[in-house]
């Protein structure tokens, strides 16, 4: 950066200049924002539709409108210019599609309403100012013009200033104060198209909505400059005609103020040129072009520019990235900064402005940098000639510096990153959970002890299993089998010992019923019954998870099973019923 003098105090960067926002600092300073290619994504960028669309508007507006709504109130500037292609693809929009991304830009983004001084533009033709943005304005064919198509459109006008700006510091505070700021607009080929294809319904419609591509007007002791270079890339006359005679105009008039030119499409500079260290992409601007667009104007064009209208800074676009340059000519430099993309989603992952500050109070007309030691006639970066760029006056009226904004997409992706950690370890701690209860379950219940007594050894239940038999023929030849099992009463020295031991089987029936039609069910029950004569192995039966879920189950068919049972009983070992 070059090295900057206010008030005979040298400065080693312009911060001095930016960052002081109290009321005595901005007094004497005109502040201005530079915001480039806001670019609001639409059906263009990606060519998406339906709730994908809407999605990616959403959430690009909400960046932006977050992001304008933080600079202007924490910076306070006086005024915002926009550098061109406001819309992504306001050129080709029409109806509807157009009106609601106006209403995006106008107030959903850039709060126009509410923080706009200007609620109309600052240039504008008279004949616009009266019409509808529906209705282009046309003009008599010439002999020569084609019959058909919209060559017929004029595209010139008659521009004037419709909007008076606030000068006087007092005006200026108040301004602020009510949290407003001058708007002014650079068109883009994104808006209206680039060239000899420039769509002219599409300019004439910007004229309307957004006010004159060609325009200058004082603010801070300086002059700004917005040239329509778009239009000026065209060879064809009624294309050019406007853009050509306000370049000559600028050409013809004496400078009275340091000029500092607005341009969507850089300069030319050759591919080699380096772009400073910024810069997020490797490759500097190369020069290319294609159906509507072009990286740089032509080396006639720009030279043109540069000898006419001598500008002493230089803002431009349409890079989407950072780029600072040197335009030598005559032994003098001219700067030039193509300001980021002020959107994440224009293929710049840190989208930025530049916050510009004009402190002029001694009427100064000129800045110069003498350059010495430059190539002949080429631009170099900015980086290779600070030792040769100097200040002889001692003051300088203006300063910039870049304004980074948060690395949206990155943003995004941490969230998506850690969106998917959590959904996993969810994920894991559930799944360790179910094994960790069903572990737990399975040491708790009896049934894993009667399955593996069942399956492990048999000699243990061979006897219950011989004495069922041999009750269950006994009962069939007796008449008194009713088609459920009993057990014996092996050992039973009193009614009451056999009745705790029928209510244990009962039990036992309970919990192994959803096995019953399993193969070995009759020797798990007759292990169960064996297991359920010790008073501990009871209470844990009572308390089992299987008993607790099949006991509302079946109490009511297990309560006549009983009742059966005991009617089918010899009077003598009937027992109690309960």
């Amino acid at each position: 950066m070059v090295p900057l003098l206010l008030n005979n105090l040298p400065l080693t960067s312009p911060r001095a200049l930016l960052q002081d926002t109290d009321d005595a600092a901005l007094r004497e300073r005109y502040r201005i924002a530079v915001i480039a290619d806001p670019q609001l994504t639409d059906w263009l960028s990606y060519h998406q539709s339906g709730i994908l669309l809407t999605l990616v508007e959403t959430y690009t507006d909400i960046f932006m409108k977050r992001s304008f709504h933080r600079l202007h109130a924490s910076l306070r500037p006086d005024a915002v210019i926009f550098v061109g292609d406001l819309n992504d693809g306001g050129r080709l929009s029409q109806g509807e599609v157009f009106e609601k991304n106006k209403h995006r830009f106008m107030d959903r983004v850039f709060e126009s309403k509410s923080s706009a001084w200007n609620q109309r533009p600052v240039v504008m033709d008279a004949v616009d100012a009266q019409q509808s943005p529906s209705e282009p304005r046309v003009s008599k064919r010439q002999n020569n013009d084609p019959p058909l198509g919209e060559e017929h459109i004029n595209i010139t006008g008659r521009y004037q200033q419709m909007v008076d700006i606030p000068q006087s510091a007092r005006e200026r505070a108040a301004m602020r104060n009510a949290g407003k700021s001058v708007r002014l607009f650079v068109a883009g080929n994104h808006d209206v198209g680039f060239g000899d294809t420039l769509i002219r319904s599409s300019m004439n419609r910007y004229k309307q909505v957004w006010g004159s591509v060609n325009y200058e007007v004082q603010v801070g002791n300086h002059s700004l400059i917005v040239l329509d270079t778009l239009a000026l890339s065209s060879g064809t006359q009624s294309i050019r005609e406007e853009s050509q005679l306000f370049l000559t105009k600028l050409t013809q008039e004496n400078q009275t103020y340091p000029r500092i030119l607005f341009t969507h499409v850089p300069l030319f500079r050759p591919d080699t040129t380096f772009c400073g260290d910024k810069r997020e992409h490797k490759n500097g601007i190369v020069d290319g072009r294609g159906r509507q667009y072009q990286n740089m104007v032509s080396t006639q064009l720009s030279d043109e520019i540069l000898r006419g209208i001598r500008p002493d800074m230089i803002f431009s676009g349409d890079d989407h990235d950072w780029c600072e340059i040197a335009h030598p000519l005559d032994g003098s430099a001219t700067p030039e900064v193509s300001v980021p993309t002020f959107s994440f989603a224009q293929g710049t992952h840190q989208p930025a402005f530049m916050m510009l500050s004009l402190y002029n109070p001694d009427h100064k007309t000129k800045n110069v940098y003498p350059m010495v030691s430059a190539s002949s006639g080429l631009p170099v970066s900015t980086e290779d000639s600070v030792s040769s760029m100097m200040r002889p006056s001692g003051d300088a009226t203006f300063a910039y510096e870049e304004c980074m904004l948060p690395d949206q997409l990155a943003i995004y992706l941490c969230y998506g990153a850690l969106f998917a950690m959590t959904l996993n370890w969810i994920m894991i701690a559930r799944y360790r959970w179910m094994t960790r209860t069903r572990r737990m379950l399975s040491q708790r219940s009896i049934l894993v002890q009667w399955n593996e007594a069942s399956h492990g050894s048999t000699t243990a239940t061979a006897p219950l299993l011989q004495s069922l038999a041999q009750q269950q023929q006994q009962q069939q030849r007796n008449g008194e089998y009713t088609g459920e099992t009993t057990y014996p009463l092996s050992n039973a020295e009193s009614p009451q010992e056999s009745l705790a031991i029928e209510e244990a089987s009962l039990k036992a029936k309970r919990i192994l019923w959803p096995l019953r039609m399993e193969k070995g069910y009759e020797s798990l029950l007759a292990a169960t019954l064996n297991a359920t004569q010790s008073a501990d192995v009871l209470e844990e039966l009572s308390e089992s998870q299987a008993y607790v879920i099949e006991r509302k189950k079946f109490t009511r068919k297990n309560s006549n099973l009983r009742r059966q049972d005991y009617n089918h009983r010899p009077e003598g070992n009937r027992g109690v019923l309960k």
